[in-house]
């Protein structure tokens, strides 16, 4: 029977799993995905380990469910301005992941690995899969943008650029939660991704422009790498 959520039944049943989700995110924080087990969850949350099976499901669902939390806040930071500037409204998926990764980089690090840890264990998990073509939907506007503003020739299939350009944001995604690279690092080599796919497409000065920007990116990578080099040294 469906429950109707506006009612005392629904808010409640809300109200817990919210409590559950928010004890998970904890959890996560405390001792990463494989510390997060249903009974323990279940003391943390004052609910039963049937509960949490009903308001969301077995210990992969709970992940899945705090991952789409996560798409869905950085979904709810874009700027929705219609007269951005077509760049700035392609990259602002990767702007918005970064402002909201370094508010609780633990957490987020430890709810990337979760993800990925669920797709190796079983190879193309479809929720997983779900996720990040979610995220390929938060970027395909960006890239229509440059494309109606002119800046696109259209050779280039518009939903081949957004597949590629989600799987090296999930790629960058990946090293920095695993360590290998730090926030601004992500940022900048996944914009710098993003720019590379936009060139293979771009019209004569927009491509001008996005090699500039590409340029930029690591001229400034070059000047950190020398001043982490001698603060090290120092």
């Amino acid at each position: 029977m469906k429950v109707d959520m506006n009612s005392v039944r629904g808010r409640n049943m809300q109200k817990r799993r919210t409590r559950i989700l928010a004890e998970a995110r904890a959890l996560l924080v405390r001792g990463g995905f494989e510390a997060l087990n249903l009974r323990d969850l279940a003391r943390q949350a004052e609910v039963t380990v049937p509960t949490i099976y009903n308001l969301i499901g077995k210990k992969e669902d709970v992940l899945i469910a705090l991952a789409a939390d996560v798409v869905d806040e950085v979904e709810m930071r874009i700027d929705p301005a219609h007269n951005a500037d077509p760049l700035s409204v392609a990259s602002a998926v990767v702007v918005e992941s970064v402002q909201l990764f370094r508010e609780d980089e633990t957490f987020y690090r430890s709810a990337v690995l979760a993800v990925e840890w669920l797709d190796h264990v079983r190879q193309q998990h479809q929720e997983v899969e779900q996720l990040y073509a979610w995220v390929g939907s938060l970027l395909r506007p960006g890239i229509a943008a440059c494309r109606e503003a002119g800046l696109l020739r259209g050779r280039v299939p518009l939903e081949s650029m957004t597949k590629l350009i989600t799987r090296n944001y999930r790629m960058s995604c990946r090293a920095w939660a695993l360590g290998y690279c730090s926030l601004d690092e992500f940022r900048d080599q996944t914009i710098s991704d993003l720019y590379i796919v936009l060139a293979a497409d771009a019209v004569d000065t927009f491509h001008a422009q996005l090699l500039r920007k590409i340029a930029e990116h690591h001229a400034n990578d070059a000047i950190e790498s020398a001043d982490n080099n001698v603060a090290e040294r120092n």
